[in-house]
């Protein structure tokens, strides 16, 4: 085999690595978990409560979501509205947080 070869096969195994781990949701640690297993994020009545905006990205990535454009909603709680897009499918949805245990009363 040529060093051109060689290179050329290493450099598609790392493009093929790469696309991999991307398309493949993070493991969710056990409190980001217990934060999904009390809601869908679907909606305002069962917006993911999170305690901090790196706890939102959290869950975005154990859900294998990219984000993207991103809202704050004031209904009687406060709440961060993020589309996302699913990695797997390119679907976009709206992912709802209730951001109400740190962000400031309104």
């Amino acid at each position: 085999m040529n060093f051109r070869m060689l290179i050329a096969g290493l450099a598609l195994s790392c493009v093929v690595a790469v696309a991999q781990a991307v398309a493949q949701p993070v493991t969710a640690s056990k409190h980001i978990s217990k934060i999904l297993s009390r809601g869908d994020g679907a909606s305002e009545e069962s917006a993911y409560k999170v305690k901090s905006v790196h706890e939102e990205y959290e869950i975005l990535a154990a859900l294998g979501l990219t984000p993207g454009k991103q809202s704050l909603v004031q209904k009687k709680k406060p709440y961060d509205v993020i589309e996302a897009t699913d990695q797997r499918t390119g679907a976009t949805r709206e992912v709802w947080f209730d951001i109400g245990s740190f962000y400031p009363e309104f």
